[in-house]
């Protein structure tokens, strides 16, 4: 059974625009939307998120969504596929921002099949 994980080096949902994930709603609340956005560069990736070292500034402090494994118990697609759930949206992320050829994806898909 394939496990899922959070690779290094990534940062794929570090980069998310609201508007693409109607998935989110009644999930997050309307204080939750104002900080995201407000956490949103221009260019639609967190301002937190350092692109060169592709790593957070904010990790011990960053909020609740931001901690995928929390954050996605309230998923009602969690509570019913568990990691496959998990592994589905990571898999549709990183293809979407860094391609299905990437190395983020390769990298994700080895620590996927290594648990």
């Amino acid at each position: 059974m394939k496990t899922w994980s959070c690779i290094e080096n990534c940062g794929a949902c570090c980069r998310l625009d609201l508007a693409e994930r109607s998935d989110l709603t009644g999930v997050l609340s309307n204080k939750d939307i104002v900080l995201i956005n407000s956490m949103r560069n221009k260019d639609g990736w967190c301002k937190y998120f350092d692109k060169s070292k592709r790593n957070c500034m904010i990790y011990e402090s960053r909020p609740h969504f931001c901690r995928v494994n929390e954050f996605t118990k309230t998923f009602k697609d969690y509570l019913k596929n568990g990691d496959k759930f998990l592994i589905d949206c990571c898999t549709q992320h990183i293809s979407s921002i860094y391609g299905r050829k990437s190395k983020q994806m390769k990298a994700f898909r080895t620590a996927v099949r290594k648990k």
